[in-house]
């Protein structure tokens, strides 16, 4: 370890190349699926592949399931960095785009759930609209780049899930972790692994219709709680931006920024587990 780190932990190989591994299979799943997508109907191809399509519900599983993998690892792998102090050893440049490549792997999986066309995505997808469309200056852009769901459905959510999964994976394999040297072992592992917990992990669609209560993603939840208790800015804006500007802060003021952001994810995840089990 460089000098300046005071840290003795060092981030797992293992699961440094189980993120790479998992985002290789979540794009070879990906295009599998994106030739019988249409989404100018996006339930009804989602149904489809589910039950017409030839191994259609295996691959929709598999890509459902490598997703929810590299957001756990890609949490983890962020909770590592810090533990590692590795933003003493990154320039401010550096650490901002890896910063970045958090929400950025969130907001790829949520378009994930847009896209597929049921009742929570299109609810998911209205909130985020509006949630979008409430910051200053930059919301309509925003919103123009990532969802515009009531005016074009799931055509914008759905670019950004290709070419956003796309350029992580070739701007991550090329500047951060060698895509090239992801070690073949890795890869089966992580695959294996996925494909074994296809049948203990059913998939459900919420068909239109009328819906006391409709959850979004299991990230995403927590924001859907805080908008209960809180003015939608504050809730669907600061308090999801906070986290990863205190993430960012570390590298100035890591034991300020440490503890803030030890209590933003303790309150985060105290409102994800009270709005999973209302």
């Amino acid at each position: 370890m460089k000098a300046g780190s005071s840290s003795r932990y060092r981030v797992s190989p293992r699961l440094s190349w189980g993120l790479a591994a998992t985002l290789v299979v979540v794009v070879v799943s990906g295009l599998v699926l994106a030739y019988p997508y249409r989404e100018a109907f996006p339930f009804l191809s989602t149904l489809a592949i589910e039950n017409v399509v030839p191994f259609g519900r295996l691959f929709r599983r598999i890509h459902y399931l490598s997703g929810l993998l590299f957001v756990v690892l890609l949490l983890w792998h962020g909770v590592e960095a810090l533990l590692s102090e590795s933003y003493q050893r990154r320039s401010w440049l550096r650490w901002t785009a890896l910063t970045a490549t958090l929400p950025l792997g969130l907001l790829l999986a949520f378009t994930g759930y847009v896209a597929r066309g049921d009742e929570t995505g299109r609810l998911a997808g209205y909130i985020a609209e509006t949630l979008s469309l409430k910051i200053p200056f930059l919301g309509p852009l925003l919103n123009a780049l990532f969802f515009g769901v009531r005016e074009e459905g799931v055509h914008r959510a759905y670019l950004f899930h290709i070419y956003g999964t796309g350029a992580l994976l070739l701007l991550s394999g090329i500047w951060h972790f060698r895509l090239r040297r992801l070690p073949l072992e890795d890869l089966l592992f992580w695959a294996t692994l996925t494909l074994a917990a296809v049948p203990f992990l059913p998939l459900g669609l919420h068909g239109p219709g009328f819906h006391l209560l409709v959850k979004g993603p299991w990230f995403f939840v927590g924001i859907q709680e805080a908008l209960r208790h809180l003015p939608p800015r504050l809730a669907g804006i600061v308090f999801p931006a906070l986290g990863p500007m205190l993430y960012l802060g570390t590298k100035a003021w890591p034991r300020a920024c440490g503890r803030a952001l030890l209590l933003w994810t303790l309150l985060y995840g105290g409102l994800t587990v009270v709005g999973l089990v209302r």
